[in-house]
């Protein structure tokens, strides 16, 4: 019998012993690898399964997600009605919002994951918490998970490590190095859906919101292009569309991103020229000085930014701009150059791009195709998807994808059965 101490928070952390033997052990105690545990034990309760986290309690990211609400899927995902069931059937139903994000009914992202604890504990998953898998041989058939407390034995083996951001998770990417340890091959690891460092922007701009139209372009080529509200911070640009646009960013060899331009459009549903005109010749405006009167339009910080770019003097008086200068503030407007210089690290990522490599796993089962009974869920795989719930819903398809192609590999080999 495994040894238990009670933990002030009330959590249970087991102590592996080395002659136990699973049918199928989980590496990794977030969203894919609850979800894959849970799926194992549920759908065939003859499976044993034992699920490894390597911190002291589960789903320490997920609680973390949508900003506490856990947007854990969205409309627009073809499969969204197989997560929607997932998480119907064990007690979570779900709400949505208008823009086709979709939320548990409790908007809490804790309490998503006190329910998938209490499910695997209902359902028999042994859960070892403080179990970091350091190594993980095959031998006679049969897997053994190395870790510091002791080796898990399994038939089948389910890695649901996570990828490198957001390691004070626990995400350090130490799954990546237990799969080439068995070959496999894994696409450069970057940093996504995070902030952009930007070269030179105005010091006042720090704390400053503005809604606007992001578009990339790279050596003259737009790549992407979103609508949202952009945060300016100490560093350069935050925010969801900032975000999205950050997956796009490679660094090109020596030239890193000097080949990118960012262009935020201030007002991209209107166009201010003939205001400009009208506004110059009113008795309460005409005397103004631009950065008083921009300052009507935008924040003054970004009032001031756009007089720079367009190289008109904040103080110059609004009635003293001639045609060519009006023109110029208006396009200017539209046009805001932000020069990226790179994106802010794993630390403050919410996803990695990159991953194993996808040739080397079977799309169906999620099967290694290197290594037979090894299976890849999550961020582990080379996907990163958009904000939205994109990569969270990835997590739990691919770990009940994972699971049942495990489990049915177990029925199809007549069973490993350990009860």
């Amino acid at each position: 019998m495994a040894k238990r101490k009670k933990v002030d928070n009330n959590k249970t952390v087991r102590r592996i012993k080395e002659e136990q033997l699973y049918d199928v052990a989980v590496a990794g105690g977030g969203a894919s690898g609850m979800a894959a545990a849970l799926i194992l034990a549920r759908e065939n309760p003859a499976i044993k399964v034992a699920l490894l986290e390597k911190k002291d309690d589960l789903g320490r990211k997920l609680r973390a997600t949508g900003n506490g609400r856990c947007n854990l899927s969205n409309r627009a995902i073809p499969t969204v009605d197989e997560t929607v069931a997932f998480f119907e059937s064990i007690g979570i139903p779900v709400r949505g919002d208008e823009s086709g994000r979709l939320y548990p009914y409790s908007e809490s992202a804790a309490t998503v994951v006190e329910v998938l604890k209490h499910r695997l504990m209902v359902a028999g998953v042994t859960c070892y918490t403080d179990a970091a898998v350091e190594k993980i041989d095959r031998t006679d058939g049969y897997f053994s998970l190395h870790t510091a407390s002791g080796i898990c034995t399994a038939w089948k083996v389910i890695l649901a490590t996570g990828g490198k951001a957001g390691p004070s998770y626990g995400c350090s990417g130490d799954g990546y190095a237990l799969a080439r340890s068995f070959g496999h091959h894994i696409i450069k690891t970057l940093p996504v859906l995070t902030g952009v460092c930007c070269d030179a922007l105005p010091a006042d701009l720090k704390g400053v919101r503005a809604k606007g139209e992001l578009t990339l372009w790279r050596d003259g080529t737009r790549i992407f292009q979103e609508e949202g509200e952009v945060q300016f911070t100490d560093y350069g640009v935050s925010g969801i569309c900032v975000f999205n646009l950050s997956r796009h960013l490679q660094y090109v060899g020596d030239a890193r991103l000097s080949p990118y331009t960012i262009v935020l459009d201030l007002a991209p549903e209107r166009s201010f020229q003939s205001y400009f005109r009208a506004c110059a010749s009113e008795p309460g405006i005409k005397n103004m000085a631009c950065v008083d009167f921009l300052s009507g339009i935008v924040k003054r910080p970004l009032a001031r930014w756009i007089l720079d770019q367009a190289g008109i003097p904040e103080d110059l008086r609004f009635n003293e701009c001639d045609e060519a200068m009006l023109s110029k503030m208006e396009s200017t407007f539209h046009q805001m150059v932000i020069r990226p210089q790179s994106v802010m690290g794993f630390k403050m990522a919410q996803c990695t791009a990159g991953g194993i490599a996808g040739e080397e796993v079977d799309d169906r089962t999620l099967e290694s195709r290197i290594v037979p009974g090894l299976y890849f869920c999550g961020e582990l795989l080379d996907y990163d998807g958009p904000c939205g719930g994109y990569n969270l819903d990835h997590a739990w398809r691919t770990g009940i994808q994972a699971a049942r192609s495990a489990a049915l590999a177990l029925s199809l080999e007549g069973g490993h059965h350990n009860g």
